[in-house]
């Protein structure tokens, strides 16, 4: 249990600073999404609160996915003599 409280927190983590990189790197899809639309996502000190959030939430879901995926079937594989 204690391992994969560690794992999860790890991840949890791990995506904070990536989060913050790719958001300001969608700094062009967030600026199109404010002026199309009107939805304030930019402001004068770079992207609004929101679109970090919503950055964090899908990295985690892909990570967590992804991680749910591999150790999902590293579990099941048959596993051989060699």
């Amino acid at each position: 249990m204690i391992r994969w409280a560690r794992r999860i927190a790890t991840v949890l983590l791990v995506c904070i600073p990536l989060s913050l990189i790719v958001t300001f790197l969608a700094m062009p899809l967030w600026s199109w999404l404010e002026a199309s639309y009107g939805i304030e996502s930019v402001g004068h000190s770079g992207p609004a609160e929101w679109c970090y959030i919503v950055v964090y939430v899908v990295l985690n879901l892909l990570v967590f996915a992804t991680l749910w995926y591999r150790w999902g079937t590293s579990e099941t594989a048959p596993r051989t003599k060699g």
